[in-house]
Order: structure tokens, then sequence, then C-alpha cells
């Protein structure tokens, strides 16, 4: 058995603990493989890679060609059935095998593009908090506003407790996170010649189609909510969805907006919430630029030489509210829902369950693995959102 080395910051060779308990360790800090390597083998990465680009080097895995030095991107075989003795580790697996399954995530993250027009991108884009846990439950927090603009700051008597604002409890259901699984086989006669790089474009691809499909269905549960997170539809809250009419009453047809609509819908509620960001579907964001182009502004009055204007001193409204148009063909026509970044959306995604995967591959020896996420996605604050139809 020979063991795994790496130069360390100080130039010095240092041993690594190279098993499958790295990756149960890197799960216990919310940390990738290789971000947790690089945390507890620091080096000198610009003279001698990171401690993960050398552990790689030594098991003999290049992830792609090398034309310059006559690298040729390593095989599924060379990985998970080395002939190079030198790379065994510990109970007689490859360090290269162990690595496997850190190698594709990496090569994944590396192909997936980083396209900020995408869905995934977008519902990033909106979130308000991104959490990851450990396990696959979690007792989701209950924030309750009893009502806060109601109390207010008054004199204290020696001892006496202040006026509460904000009570936290944990919800009486506890969730549980949903995992979304993809699995590789690899036949042995595959394994000769399909490379790192092919598979991981493969992969890469397969991941793009399916967090974009994840996405819109997040968002929609955002407006119509959710049974098994707990989550109402808006429609279903008092006050949550307005008719753009409402507004202003010369709206006399479905499909329209005006200015004065528009404007007061996003100053309504404005000491609550700030409109941030929309989301609607493509033929209603038309409906939005027509009316938004070149008029979106706080300052008012016509431009002629001759003339004051006028400027709004206390705007409740944000100069750009970024619009995020879904294709989502579940999306109901006519429909704005706006909300308040800061406060609107979290994420939960767990970590964990990935891991024991990766150990199972590595430890029985089998050609086949299965790369697992979970996560989910519900309203922080339903004070947070708001629903502007333009139906009436």
């Amino acid at each position: 058995m020979s063991d795994v080395i790496y130069i360390d910051a100080k130039g010095d060779k240092q041993a690594v603990d190279l098993s499958v308990s790295l990756y149960a360790d890197a799960a216990d800090k919310n940390m990738s493989l290789k971000q947790f390597m690089a945390v507890k083998y620091p080096t000198n990465a610009e003279k001698h890679g990171s401690a993960y680009e050398q552990v790689l080097d030594q098991a003999g895995v290049y992830v792609r060609d090398n034309k310059e030095f006559g690298i040729r991107a390593s095989t599924i075989g060379d990985v998970v059935n080395p002939k190079n003795a030198a790379a065994i580790t510990r109970e007689g697996i490859p360090a290269s095998r162990l690595l496997f399954p850190a190698i594709m995530l990496d090569v994944i993250e590396d192909k997936m593009m980083r396209d900020y027009a995408t869905n995934p991108a977008g519902l990033t884009g909106l979130l308000a908090i991104d959490d990851a846990i450990q396990g696959e439950r979690f007792e989701r927090p209950v924030l309750n506003f009893s009502r806060p603009e109601a109390a207010r700051s008054g004199t204290i008597a020696q001892l006496a407790l202040p006026n509460a604002m904000l009570s936290i409890t944990s919800s009486d259901k506890a969730m549980r996170i949903p995992t979304w699984g993809i699995g590789l086989e690899i036949s042995e006669q595959a394994q000769k010649s399909t490379t790192l790089d092919l598979v991981g474009l493969a992969l890469a691809r397969q991941a793009q189609v399916e967090a974009n499909e994840r996405a819109n269905a997040y968002i929609l549960s955002l407006l119509q909510g959710d049974v098994d997170h707990g989550m109402a539809a808006l429609s279903t809250l008092a006050g949550k969805v307005v008719k753009a009419s409402v507004y202003d009453a010369t709206i006399v047809a479905a499909g329209t907006l005006t200015k004065k609509a528009w404007m007061k819908w996003l100053t309504a509620n404005s000491t609550y919430r700030t409109i941030t960001h929309v989301v609607t579907d493509f033929d209603t964001a038309v409906v939005l630029d027509n009316l938004l182009n070149g008029t979106n502004s706080s300052t008012f009055g016509p431009t002629a030489t001759i003339t004051s204007k006028v400027s709004v001193m206390n705007t409740s409204w944000p100069s750009n509210v970024q619009i995020f148009v879904t294709n989502d063909t579940n999306w109901p026509a006519n429909t704005i829902m706006g909300l308040d970044k800061s406060a609107a959306v979290h994420r939960i995604s767990s970590t964990t369950a990935q891991y024991s995967a990766i150990e199972q591959f590595a430890m029985k020896r089998s050609t086949m693995l299965r790369f697992d996420k979970g996560d989910m996605v519900y309203r922080l604050f339903d004070e947070a959102f708001e629903v502007l139809t333009l139906t009436l």
C-alpha cells in the first residue's frame, strides 16, 4: 500500500488521509470534497496546485486532453479499475476510484453553463436565504409577526420585558426534503473508451434540463402553493391577489395595464415590502415592456425648455424592477407575481444524500454510481409577495 502525499504551503511533503470518510467530513462542513481538501490540506496552489489536484496527478487521472504535453483524458476504466498498483490505497481500493464521484461532480460543475438568463439561475436570483443542512428532514421555523406595527416602544419598568415584535417557533410538522437522483451505469466495454470529459458533458446536459424543469415547478409553487410543504396558494390569502382595474377604473379590457395601476400596485403596502422582482409569462412581460419603456422614472412632467419639473422625494418603489419571464405552460395568463427578494424565498438543500451513494460505490466496487441532490423551496414571508392580475 503506497501513501498518497501532497506538497503543503511550506513546500514540505505531507500524507493525505484519503478515504471514503473524507466525503462525510466534507458533508459536515457543507463543502464539496474539493473544497474540503483545500481547507484541510492547504497548499501553494499557484506553484504546486491544490491538494485535490496533486492527488489526481498521483492517481494518474486526467480529466481532459492536454495536447501540449501529449496527455489523453482518462477513460472511466482508467479511473475505476486502474492498472497502476501505486495508486492503491486503503482496503485495496484505488485512490482514483475513491475520487471518481468527486471528479464527476467537479466535471459536471465545470460543464454547466453559467448562463444567468436560465431558469435555475433566475430562481437563485430570487432567493432571500439559501441554506444547506445535514440529513433529509428539518423543522421549518415559524416566524410569527402578530401585527408588529401595533407594538411600539414604551416606558419600561424595572425588570419588565419589552414588547415582543417577533416570536420564533418550530413547525409542528417536520418536513422531508425530496431527493433527486441520477444513475450512471457503465459496461466493461464502454469503460475502455469513454472519457471523463464525455461523461461529464452528458451528465451536465441532463442536469441542466432537470434543473430547468425543477426551477419552473418551484417558482409556480410560490404562486399556487404546495400542500406537502404546508404552503397555501397566494389566492387563498386575503388581499394577496388584486385586479389592475381596482387601481385604475379606466382599464376595461383584460390583458391591459396602465402606468397608474402599475405604480399604485408597487406602492401599495410599501411599509411592509418593496417589490424588487416580478414573475410573469412572456405575453404579460411584453405588456409591461410596452408600458414601462422609457417611463420607469421617479421624475414626472413634460420636457419643454420652459417648464418646472416635479420630482418625488419620498419614493417607495425601486428604480428598476427585474422581470423573471417564465416559460412554464402552467403559469396562469395575465398574472404578475411580485416579491421583495430580501424576505421572499427560502431554499433548503440536503448535502448528505449523495455521500451514502458514494460510499456504496467505492466499497462495493460497483460499476454503477448514483448522484443525489435534495432541495426544496418555499415562501419565507407571505408578506413579501403580491399578485396583480390583468383580468376583469
